[in-house]
């Protein structure tokens, strides 16, 4: 059956003000969104688990309805807003899942507050960083690497459309035409959005976030790939894999970088199981 409607609110934490929606019963599952999109991304999974779920989605700063703080961003600024989202939403532990860059803010969660978790899941983090010390994976470093200069010079001579075209084509999907994963008004978001990626990839702090990062964590970790995902993902999940002690590995079958677009009864089937069994 499908879920309750959404409910949303604008909500002051700190300098920014979120845009927050809740729906369902039971448990708290909080949904972290990637780079350019918003809380959107998550509308597929969100409805098939709030029948079950309390669900809890939100813009991060600089995307959708939420604000625009000045100054350069940083990935511990969104990952302070995670907190006040959790704080704001629910009592503590709660059911965490972060997708693409909205899991390295998910990881760096885990990370500094495992103790306001229950469990955490993360697909596909770009953890670039380990494609920079692994000879065998320079060529996919660099890659990506020229990739984002591409769409950021793009971005800073105006061309925001054609900046979130070459990052979608070369980074995110690779093989497939962003037309095929995403709809006209998705598109039109990543569009909107360009501004706050390039801020993003200004970032002193972002991509730098360490694979080993939950070596000590008792938490139970869902890790999650796509089996038609660019291979820039694959090494840093493969290294979080074997420095998490309690983590599990699930590939989803024909699904890339955005299975909750293009497999979302696949992706909610693997983050239900998981989080019965977490609880």
């Amino acid at each position: 059956m499908p879920g309750e409607a959404m409910q949303f609110s604008s909500r002051p934490l700190g300098e920014v003000h979120l845009n927050i929606g809740t729906a369902g019963q039971g448990p708290t599952v909080v949904f972290v969104h990637g780079s350019w999109d918003d809380h959107s991304a998550w509308n597929a999974v969100a409805a098939l688990l709030s029948p079950a779920w309390r669900v809890v989605v939100y813009d991060r700063r600089g995307h959708g309805a939420s604000s625009v703080p000045d100054g350069q961003g940083r990935i511990s600024q969104d990952v302070a807003d995670l907190d006040g989202v959790i704080s704001s939403c629910s009592e503590a532990p709660v059911h965490l899942v972060g997708h693409s860059y909205g899991a390295c803010v998910a990881l760096m969660y885990a990370a500094r507050q495992p103790q306001r978790l229950a469990s955490v899941t993360l697909h596909e983090p770009p953890l670039f960083g380990a494609l920079a010390e692994s000879p065998p994976h320079a060529a996919l470093h660099r890659a990506s690497k020229d990739a984002m200069a591409r769409a950021a010079a793009l971005i800073e001579a105006g061309e925001a459309a054609r900046g979130a075209r070459v990052f979608a084509q070369e980074v995110a999907l690779v093989n497939q035409a962003w037309e095929d994963v995403m709809d006209a008004r998705m598109r039109a978001t990543w569009v909107a959005n360009a501004a706050t990626w390039l801020d993003q990839s200004r970032d002193p702090e972002r991509l730098a976030l360490s694979p080993e990062m939950l070596a000590t964590s008792t938490l139970p970790v869902l890790l999650t790939t796509g089996t038609a995902s660019p291979p820039a993902f694959e090494p840093g999940v493969t290294r979080l894999a074997a420095a998490t002690p309690h983590a599990t590995r699930r590939s989803l079958e024909g699904a890339g970088h955005f299975p909750q677009l293009t497999h979302p009864q696949a992706f909610a089937q693997a983050l239900g199981e998981f989080l019965r069994a977490a609880k």
